[in-house]
């Protein structure tokens, strides 16, 4: 079974402060804000994120962070 999330690792983001906070936060169909929720696994130190457009509906990302 193949899934969608990926692993959060930031190299693919590249150029000013603002550039890359409208990137991480607001939708690339509409322009809205993402709305951001997050799912932490304790026992397995990650936590699950994923990014859905509040106005389209749209779901951008599903990331993997790992905990330290």
């Amino acid at each position: 079974m193949k899934s969608d999330l990926r692993k959060e690792d930031y190299l693919g983001y590249f150029g000013s402060k603002e550039k890359i906070n409208s990137q991480i936060h607001k939708c690339s169909y509409c322009g809205s804000k993402l709305l951001l929720t997050h799912l932490p696994d304790y026992g397995k130190l990650y936590v699950q994120e994923t990014s859905r457009c509040l106005d389209c509906g749209k779901i951008h990302k599903k990331r993997l962070h790992v905990l330290n």
